[in-house]
């Protein structure tokens, strides 16, 4: 590791003051607070109550003995207002999330005071699959053929240009939620009417649709893989660092994610097009602060953007620290605080992340391994989180997965067998339960 920069000062004793915000997915607030910890003592939370008790967040933030303050707000717009009031009384020197659904308060305090982060313009775009393709088609930047959708009238149209089968997205969207293959005009209606009826977790909302060219994503030949993968990047000080390339595992139930390793299994000059892929992408989009997760379709045509998210993709940090003992979440504070990264991950081991879908339909979980038997069983084992208890109901209305579990191995071929092995031990059974009410029992971070 390479010896810090000089930290910019503010606040108490010089150190630096970093507001996360915090409220809903993305890394688990515990866990983001240690990380930020190791840059200074000073760390405040804004935390958005709209979707759930704040509580256990704050004595997460003071256990921990941090200086500043630990406030709440009840939306978007509130967080700004009260970071800005903070402001004044403890001057910021950063601001982070770690979380899709609160870039906006992030990009806008950040402006508002003149710190590093990315423009509201840019996160807006990031945010918007719709104005993504667009800025793609203007730059050149390699994506799939798309049609807008922003009224039932406008389907026809969309299928006669973009051809059917096809893929149906909400423009504004996270976790594949709403994401559909459709192979006839009557499936796309039906998605588009399922779509409309759609309750997001965001506090935004953009009434667009897109119906997108078919891209064989869900298997690379009988590898166990699939045909697509993604790019985590660091943006800090004016550059672009692309950290790892992570693979995905083959996609059974549909647009489900299944889960994700790191570092790929690619050989160099995949490695090289797939990132140069998204550093173009990156840059058409404006983002120049805090984690990048960007998407990549590996396609005969060569790699093709699927989406930019302007953060962190969710098991991230985790995997970074499983396989490389690298503190991801920290860099993504420095960033914020307008430097560059100390360090570069150096992996040793192979991280996975799988993700077991719960097929359509509705069920009811009469059995699953106890996860104290699992961890026992398993060493290599960082988590199992189940999403269900035994005899609560599981649909795809609120979650699309009935447990995620993470691992460290000496190969990815090593870490995909062993996690079929896992998944198999996981010993969740299901009987039909048509009707019945969807009960998660927690939801880890996405």
């Amino acid at each position: 590791m390479t010896p810090r920069p000089a930290r910019p000062s503010a606040g108490p004793e010089d150190q630096p003051h970093l507001l996360l915000i915090s409220g809903i997915g993305g890394h688990p607030p515990a866990a983001a607070l240690d990380s930020l910890a190791r840059i200074g003592p000073a760390v405040s939370v804004v935390h958005i109550a709209a979707w759930g008790d704040p509580e256990p967040v704050r004595a997460d933030w003071a256990a921990r003995g941090l200086r500043g303050e630990f406030l709440t707000a009840t939306d978007l717009d509130d967080a700004v207002t009260v970071g800005l009031a903070l402001h004044g009384r403890y001057p910021l020197s950063g601001v982070v999330t770690y979380s899709e659904l609160l870039l906006r308060p992030q990009a806008e305090l950040a402006e508002r005071l003149g710190l590093p982060g990315n423009a509201p313009e840019a996160v807006g775009i990031a945010q918007s699959k719709s104005r993504q393709r667009r800025v793609f088609a203007e730059h050149g930047v390699p994506s799939p053929r798309f049609a807008e959708i922003r009224a039932e009238a406008d389907l026809a149209e969309a299928a006669r240009s973009i051809g059917l089968p096809a893929v149906f997205k909400p423009s504004l969207g996270a976790g594949s939620q709403s994401v559909r293959l459709v192979r006839t005009y009557g499936e796309l209606v039906e998605a588009y009417r399922d779509g409309r009826a759609t309750v997001s977790a965001f506090l935004q909302s953009e009434d667009v649709f897109l119906l997108e060219e078919r891209l064989e994503l869900e298997a690379d030949g009988d590898s166990g893989w699939a045909a697509y993968c993604s790019v985590e990047s660091l943006l800090a000080a004016g550059e672009r660092h692309h950290l790892a390339v992570s693979d995905r595992i083959r996609l059974r139930h549909g647009y489900a994610e299944e889960g994700a390793s790191m570092p790929s299994r690619l050989g160099a000059a995949d490695r090289a097009a797939v990132v140069d892929c998204a550093d173009r992408a990156i840059r058409a989009i404006g983002l120049t602060t805090g984690a990048v997760h960007t998407e990549i379709a590996l396609t005969p045509r060569g790699p093709q953007v699927i989406e930019v998210n302007a953060r962190a993709g969710g098991p991230m940090p985790v995997m970074f620290e499983v396989g490389a003992r690298y503190d991801y979440a920290e860099q993504i504070g420095r960033s914020a605080l307008g430097l560059a990264p100390d360090a570069v991950p150096e992996f040793t081991r192979t991280a996975l992340m799988r993700m077991v879908p719960i097929p359509a339909g509705e069920w009811l979980v009469t059995a699953q391994t106890p996860v104290a038997e699992l961890m026992a069983a398993f060493p290599e084992l960082v988590y199992v989180k189940p999403r269900f208890g035994v005899g609560q109901s599981a649909s795809r209305d609120r979650t699309l997965h009935l447990a995620t579990f993470m691992l460290g191995a000496p190969t990815p071929a090593g870490a995909l067998e062993l996690a079929g092995r896992i998944e198999r031990a996981l010993g969740i059974e299901l009987e039909e339960a048509a009707g019945a009410p969807a009960e998660p029992a927690a939801t880890p971070a996405a």
